[in-house]
């Protein structure tokens, strides 16, 4: 399969710029700490992926999954529904962990500087490796070869087409942004561009001088608004500071510019995110 990032290695959205620092991290980590789960039964499917949890939740016999990524399990970082993710165990990045599962597939992100894949093949353990989507047509075609890979074919085709229903074109001239934590903003050349476009909005990035992901200060912002934001209302820690702060200088926008929530866990994925993204998207235009 076709992997393609929509990010630039120097810039990327934080939420997805703190999950590729997590990785290394966990590849070195073995299931210490989460005895607590039940095992995980050999010769079945493991996923160390969320983006492809939320595909396989969709898809999936859930009798065939052994195993699914740990972000999953978090409502902050999973794309996958919680109930969802919580019947399964949970596990990590590191080829150890996984070959100990002796699962009889492994859906994995592209892993490529951990060694983790190589190493699985090594093994002799069958790996997919899906990669970021970079625009709906690649998100379909993954939708797609997962469920070739998992032997559920017929199920595949429905998400796709309910994909297809969620993203049919409309026309507009708002002009919009989205604004994630940490004030990056989705440009041009994102699968984020392509959904906007498909729900009926102009992307204001390139009003900013903005290519794919880059960072959009508020000062720029607040001088030249365009009639709609879409930013997340809620985070933790540092993030919850500094999007109070944002929302209470938004507030000079009012009757200006349209504040419409839009949770950063839209952005992470492809697949089943692009039917809730939308959603949040064309919800934005009726309000």
């Amino acid at each position: 399969m076709k992997n393609a990032l929509s990010f630039p290695r120097k810039r990327e959205p934080g939420a997805i710029r703190r999950w590729r620092l997590w990785v290394p991290a966990f590849a070195g980590m073995t299931l210490l700490g989460c005895s607590s789960q039940p095992p995980i039964a050999p010769g079945k499917i493991i996923s160390n992926n969320p983006c492809i949890d939320s595909i396989l939740a969709e898809i999936a016999d859930p009798v065939s999954i052994g195993a699914i990524s740990r972000f999953s399990q978090d409502a902050e970082s999973g794309s996958a529904p919680l109930d969802w993710a919580r019947q399964f165990p949970a596990i990590g990045f590191s080829a150890e962990e996984i070959i100990a599962a002796k699962p009889r597939l492994v859906l994995s992100g592209n892993y490529a500087s951990t060694g983790t894949n190589a190493a699985l093949r090594k093994a002799g353990i069958r790996v997919e490796s899906i990669g970021v989507p970079a625009t709906l047509e690649e998100s379909k075609a993954q939708v797609l070869g997962i469920a070739r890979a998992i032997g559920r074919e017929a199920e595949g085709a429905a998400l796709v087409a309910r994909m297809e229903q969620a993203t049919r074109p409309q026309s507009g001239t708002e002009t919009v942004i989205i604004w994630q934590t940490g004030g990056f903003v989705a440009g041009q050349g994102t699968i984020q561009d392509e959904m906007l476009a498909r729900a009926g909005f102009r992307n204001a990035s390139a009003t900013y001088g903005l290519k794919q992901w880059d960072v959009l200060p508020l000062e720029t912002l607040l001088r030249n608004p365009p009639d709609m934001i879409f930013t997340p209302v809620s985070g933790a820690g540092d993030d919850a500071r500094a999007l109070g702060l944002r929302h209470r200088a938004l507030q000079h926008l009012e009757g200006r510019t349209r504040i419409v929530a839009f949770p950063d866990r839209l952005l992470f994925c492809g697949g089943p995110t692009v039917i809730a993204a939308m959603q949040a998207m064309r919800s934005g235009r009726n309000p």
